[in-house]
Formats: C-alpha cells, sequence, structure tokens
C-alpha cells in the first residue's frame, strides 16, 4: 500500500508529459478544388484546449505545404471549435489557396472561386420540389461529414435551403 502512491504519482507525471509533448495532431492536407486546400488540427486530448496554438498550428502547416509546392498561401477562413469537455477534442480548421507567385489571386480582395468560395447551395428564385430540396440537403450533409462545413455552415445553409422550400 505504501508504494501504490509514489507509483500513481509516476504514472500521473507521466502522462501529463505525454499530453504536452504531443499537444495537437495536424490532419492531412485536403483538396477541396481549384487550388483550395484545408488542413484541420485536433488537439490530442480533453486537456489541450488552447484553440489559438490550434490555429497557429494548422497555418504553420498550410504554410509548410505551399512551400514545399513552391506556391503561395492565401487564407480563405481560419476557425476554431472548443467544445464542452466531454464532447470531443478542441480543433482548429483552415481553409486555403496555393496560388503562383505572382497570381492575381493573391492581392485581389475578389472572392475566390472554387467550392471553397462559393455557396453550397446556388440560390433559386422559384421554391424547391421535394425532390431538389432532398438533394440539397443530402448535398449539405455530405459536405458537413466530409468536413468541408462546419455543424454551425451546415446549419446555416440547411435554414437557407428550407426557407427556399415554401
Amino acid at each position: 500500500m505504501k508504494t501504490l502512491g509514489p507509483i500513481l504519482t509516476a504514472f500521473c507525471l507521466c502522462v501529463t508529459l505525454t499530453g504536452r509533448a504531443s499537444a495537437a495532431h495536424s490532419g492531412d492536407v485536403v483538396s477541396l478544388g481549384n487550388d483550395t486546400y484545408s488542413i484541420t488540427c485536433e488537439a490530442k486530448n480533453a486537456f489541450n484546449r488552447n484553440v489559438d496554438k490550434l490555429k497557429t498550428d494548422a497555418s504553420d502547416a498550410a504554410a509548410k505545404y505551399c512551400e514545399a509546392q513552391g506556391k503561395q498561401m492565401r487564407v480563405i477562413s481560419l476557425t476554431g471549435d472548443v467544445p464542452m469537455f466531454s464532447l470531443g477534442y478542441a480543433k482548429a480548421k483552415i481553409v486555403f489557396r496555393a496560388l503562383n507567385p505572382g497570381d492575381p489571386g493573391l492581392t485581389s480582395n475578389a472572392a475566390p472561386e472554387g467550392p471553397a468560395a462559393a455557396p453550397a447551395i446556388a440560390p433559386v428564385e422559384k421554391p424547391l420540389s421535394t425532390d431538389d430540396l432532398y438533394a440539397a440537403l443530402v448535398k449539405l450533409d455530405d459536405l458537413r461529414k466530409k468536413g468541408i462545413l462546419t455543424d454551425d455552415e451546415f446549419q446555416a445553409e440547411k435554414k437557407k435551403v428550407l426557407s427556399k422550400s415554401k
């Protein structure tokens, strides 16, 4: 019994140090088309709640990717999420374009082309049919499952689609 206390203390110290040494997991580069990519960095444990550090890690990973490709980076969006403690790990997501040096898209204030910039569902003037409504909702759900849309973005787009069904 007397040795249990030091053993537990040593175990807790090892777990804490391991968690600090590997605080974040960098996701893979996901191509979204038209020179647009995303990278998601997720904390490796529920105790790491520093979303600013995760955003920095995601930005660094994107910069390294662009550098390796001989491209320059233009950030489209950089978001972070810290869920309630028991509901997941903190994460950050960057969406960026990898462009050739001198590309007008690097300095242009115009919205970039491609899936990252286009709305998930094109505006429609007439009410959507049941089949069109179903197809639009399935498409949005697929984008959410692939990580292209966050849950908040999904809900916002879903609300827009449903408002067009009336």
